[in-house]
């Protein structure tokens, strides 16, 4: 029998993996099933609550089944953050479709609140976009009769994935929040580890239907599971899971390559903010202290290689690397699909392709893409690094990471060492690590901290160099283009 076994779920942007992991951060077992946003119409990007559940519970269930003859001594949940669930919390039945983070519907609730954009940065760390959660919440009190009644009853309750589900594993018991979870609704308070009440008038929202705030790491309630009472230990962000999996200490860096991308720095325990880039908090362990993270996403990543499939260019995640290798002409593409992220935060741009030629190929397209997705990571780099931010060691992980062409040619524009982590699951296994040490487990040996091989430059500098000032120049063409 395995000792200290903790299983750990995480509810991302395409689909649920749940692992179980022992004491010595070996996985036992690991399952994922697919689920997709709907796009009932341009704009909208929205789940179904109880495929949601339907999508996390069986499995975890299915997880619990094969540990039969373990010893299961935590659960840690993990989701994606500025996706919002409203359900009522005296049925529990969903009210509304989960708006996922990348709903664009609430650009008119975000774009009335009359708080200027940098007081809204000073108090979240964040921006006052549509694709928080406060907008498509105060979009769903002005829209969904049954979110208004159900607020004017006292009965509604709102938060993010992680909370929905933890409401419903500890049958209602646990309504609860962590802070890098809470901060992504646009009315957490960084200062002062808050709601923020000012910001809660403003977007017309009740503070008595979100959540309490807690430790990343702290009590979240047991789960019961036949003769089983398990507690949950963990309720986290996504990317703060990222982080804990891939050991992000102050001064260093990483890159998560997934539906989106995202360029992390810790900061250490000074709160910095810089103009243009986000500051997150890093996951709070019981003590509660965390560290703040200059955060710069990219919204589109995986999902642009998926946009490229819909025009009919067919092919495998697994050729990208040999189509690259046979592009011979790239296209120049900007993958501004549900707008730009950071620096830009520019919601009008548009995915634009140029660049073509009689002799453009399917490889000059996939390699196009790829390259564009690079380019903007390196955008956000760049920008942190000309506010005087040493970026320390950079860390590469996700799905996408798996792609040496990709991981090649970020170094090459980076002009620095990459160094992939043997982990491509670091968000799951940073949740497991995270209950780990709620639990006082060892995990110092963990393979999960074990730095790979490292991806260096093989272009020169001054190629390098030619190479992002052709990009911003057609950066700076594609954004006069209109829709």
């Amino acid at each position: 029998m395995n000792n200290n076994v903790i299983v750990a779920l995480d509810q991302g942007s395409s689909g649920t993996r749940v692992f179980a992991v022992d004491g010595s951060g070996a996985v036992l077992y690991k399952r994922a099933e697919t689920l997709a946003p709907a796009h009932p119409q341009e704009g909208y990007a929205q789940y179904n609550a109880e495929e949601l559940l339907e999508s996390q519970i069986p499995l975890l269930n299915e997880m619990l089944d094969k540990l039969e003859e373990e010893e299961v001594s935590a659960i840690a949940v993990s989701s994606q953050r500025s996706t919002v669930v409203l359900w009522n919390r005296r049925t529990g039945k969903a009210l509304a479709p989960v708006l996922s983070w990348q709903d664009g519907r609430a650009t008119q609730e975000a774009q009335g609140v009359l708080t200027p954009q940098q007081d809204i940065h000073r108090l979240t760390g964040l921006y006052k976009t549509p694709f928080y959660s406060a907008p498509k919440i105060a979009w769903c009190l002005k829209h969904i009769p049954a979110v208004r009644r159900a607020a004017k009853a006292g009965d509604l309750a709102v938060g993010p994935v992680a909370t929905y589900l933890i409401w419903h594993l500890t049958k209602g018991a646990v309504f609860a929040v962590d802070p890098t979870l809470a901060q992504r609704t646009l009315l957490y308070n960084i200062h002062t580890g808050d709601w923020d009440e000012d910001l809660l008038n403003a977007f017309g929202i009740k503070r008595a239907c979100l959540p309490e705030i807690r430790p990343t790491a702290g009590d979240y309630g047991l789960y019961e599971y036949r003769e089983r009472r398990i507690p949950i230990l963990v309720c986290v962000g996504d990317q703060q899971a990222f982080m804990a999996g891939m050991g992000l200490h102050a001064g260093s860096s990483s890159i998560n390559y997934g539906t989106g991308a995202f360029f992390l720095h810790n900061a250490g325990k000074e709160l910095k903010q810089i103009p243009g880039i986000l500051t997150s908090v890093s996951a709070s362990g019981t003590n509660g202290k965390c560290d703040f993270i200059l955060e710069g996403p990219v919204n589109a990543c995986g999902v642009a290689f998926d946009w490229l499939k819909q025009l009919g260019f067919t092919f495998e995640m697994d050729e990208l690397d040999d189509l690259c290798a046979q592009a011979q002409r790239p296209v120049w593409f900007l993958p501004a699909l549900g707008g730009l992220g950071a620096p830009y935060w520019d919601f009008n741009a548009s995915a634009v392709l140029a660049g073509f030629s009689p002799q453009t190929k399917r490889a000059d397209m996939v390699a196009g893409v790829l390259r564009g997705v690079a380019f903007l990571v390196a955008d956000i780099a760049y920008y942190i690094k000309d506010y005087g931010v040493d970026l320390g060691p950079i860390t590469v992980a996700g799905g996408l990471a798996n792609h040496a062409a990709l991981l090649q040619f970020q170094a090459d524009i980076l002009q620095t060492d990459l160094h992939k982590s043997p982990e491509t699951e670091s968000t799951v296994m940073g949740a497991a690590y995270l209950a780990a040490q709620a639990l006082n487990i060892d995990t110092s040996a963990w393979a999960l901290f074990q730095k790979g091989q490292a991806v260096k430059p093989a272009v020169k500098p001054e190629e390098a160099e030619l190479l992002n000032r052709q990009w911003r120049n057609f950066l700076e063409w594609s954004r006069t283009q209109k829709k």
